[in-house]
């Protein structure tokens, strides 16, 4: 009977402790690091692996943190892109107007942005709207490959947000 109140314990506090859930970790896939940046997360990348990041076989988000600079390095080494597109080819039928938009994203194991999911979007732009005008803006967009003890890995739970205006005449 022991037994079985322990094993009852534990499996009752494991389900509390691993199944809070991960908040989403709000990263920027349009402005990418320099080179000099670039170098030195390639250096620092694998000692803060197991510090910034929790995984579950090859899919990794980030740990909570309440300290803002220690998830600003995170973020720095983690989910800033290597590579983002000065221009690209605007959607035909994107509409005209002022929007914003969330969103919610991951980077492949290869280091693409992929599995783009828009949250909410306001103004001129419905949720297929600024689906389709992230794909198109985003589609070059490269992270440097998570590689850690030569295994590759993928962000998940990723967020951000956009605001922007299509409609010439109302532009400054």
């Amino acid at each position: 009977m022991k037994k079985i109140t322990y094993v009852l314990s534990l499996i009752f506090i494991s389900y509390f402790n691993f199944s809070e859930e991960v908040q989403p970790v709000a990263c920027d896939p349009m402005i990418p690091m320099t080179e000099s940046i670039l170098s030195a997360v390639l250096k620092h990348r694998d000692s803060a692996f197991n510090t910034c990041l929790s995984c579950q076989g090859s899919s990794c988000s980030f740990k909570s943190w309440d300290d803002s600079k220690t998830l600003a390095v995170c973020k720095r080494l983690f989910c800033t892109p290597s590579f983002v597109s000065p221009g690209f080819e605007t959607p035909a039928d994107t509409p005209s107007g002022k929007s914003s938009f969330t969103y919610s994203y991951n980077i492949s194991k290869e280091g693409s942005l992929v599995n783009i999911e828009v949250l909410k979007a306001e103004g001129a732009f419905k949720k297929k709207d600024a689906k389709k005008f992230l794909k198109a803006r985003t589609r070059k967009t490269k992270f440097e490959p998570v590689i850690y003890k030569n295994e590759p890995y993928e962000i998940v739970n990723l967020t951000s947000s956009m605001v922007l205006n299509t409609r010439w005449e109302d532009r400054d």
